[in-house]
């Protein structure tokens, strides 16, 4: 009889993880919707005005903490994923990239990547991508969703990948029968200090106009995607995805949004759109939203492997970088206010 050695190994221990240029520092400048562009360039304009010395202070921090030459990248989110309201066209690539570009320059920097939220949805690298091109990046942060028991929890609620909604507590029990109805309870948030801030949020709806109803993603899951896409967080079974396209010397933009990579790099000499921290300079409608996105984030189970790859690239440092345990600790927030002054001439 001959003896057979046979080794066993975990499919993840084989698995290569594609690492991403980092940056010290990701700014996101703004966040439009396409039908923002049909009033020209006063939306956009006021918007990167409100941002500028905002920018300017973060750079100050982040140059202090690593010299003068940290890397800092900045972007501009357009939303091409929300249905427009408007009647007409909506305006073509490059004509946003021209206004937005513009707009940047009058208020003091450059934006170097511009991206858009469709291709939070579904990614790609190259323009005019098909389908075995592109990640399913929605549905890739949908399945990493790890929702937490709830105490007394009785099976009564369908689980978030049934229901499209995730909560970061216990809800209050459902009643069923209005003659057995429980005495009411407040929904508790998990972990919560001495009083609770509840959050329910729904990840999506269906679209049931198609013959196989279709997931439509909220905007909070959207920013969980853009947020952990500018960590450099997210892979497709091990590659990077969404890596930023440099258009060419006479290389024209596509005509339709849906052709348009995710990221589209502006900049020649920009610093690399993922980072270790993100910053996002936005009016306060966004508010909502964000604070979803990072209670998405905070259920989400994360490859160990991406994390510790971004963890020692970090300590590998000129000036070492500690990465918190939590993602959600490297997403940061500047809310400015929507007052104007106005002036009299």
């Amino acid at each position: 009889m001959t003896a057979v050695d046979v080794s066993y190994h975990e499919l993840t221990e084989a698995a290569r993880v594609e690492a991403v240029p980092l940056a010290h520092l990701s700014v996101e400048t703004g966040h439009l919707y396409l039908d923002d562009f049909a009033d020209g360039d006063r939306l956009i304009a006021r918007q990167l005005e409100q941002a500028a010395p905002w920018l300017e202070a973060a750079g100050k921090r982040i140059r202090k903490r690593f010299g003068r030459n940290a890397r800092i990248s900045t972007c501009f989110l357009v939303d091409d994923y929300t249905p427009s309201s408007s009647a007409g066209e909506p305006p073509k690539p490059s004509e946003v990239v021209d206004i937005v570009t513009s707009a940047a320059e009058q208020a003091g920097f450059k934006i170097d990547y511009l991206a858009r939220e469709a291709g939070c949805a579904v990614a790609c690298e190259r323009p005019y991508s098909g389908p075995r091109d592109q990640s399913r990046l929605a549905d890739i942060v949908a399945g990493l969703i790890v929702e937490e028991a709830a105490v007394g929890a009785n099976g009564s609620r369908p689980p978030t990948a049934q229901t499209g909604w995730l909560s970061n507590g216990q809800r209050s029990p459902a009643v069923t029968v209005a003659m057995d109805a429980p005495e009411w309870e407040a929904p508790q948030e998990f972990g919560s200090y001495r009083h609770s801030v509840f959050v329910d949020v729904e990840l999506w709806s269906l679209d049931k106009s198609r013959s196989e109803p279709e997931r439509q993603y909220s905007c909070s899951l959207l920013a969980a995607v853009w947020q952990l896409l500018r960590l450099g967080l997210l892979r497709d079974a091990g590659r990077a995805v969404a890596g930023p396209y440099r258009f060419g010397s006479g290389e024209a933009l596509p005509d339709l949004w849906s052709q348009l990579p995710t990221v589209t790099q502006l900049t020649p000499d920009a610093a690399p759109f993922a980072a270790y921290q993100s910053l996002s300079l936005l009016p306060p409608h966004y508010r909502a939203a964000e604070h979803a996105a990072e209670v998405i984030i905070d259920h989400l189970q994360f490859d160990e492997a991406v994390l510790k790859q971004t963890e020692e690239r970090a300590l590998h440092e000129a000036s070492p970088v500690t990465l918190p345990d939590n993602p959600t600790r490297r997403v940061s927030h500047l809310f400015f206010d929507e007052v104007h002054v106005t002036h009299n001439d």
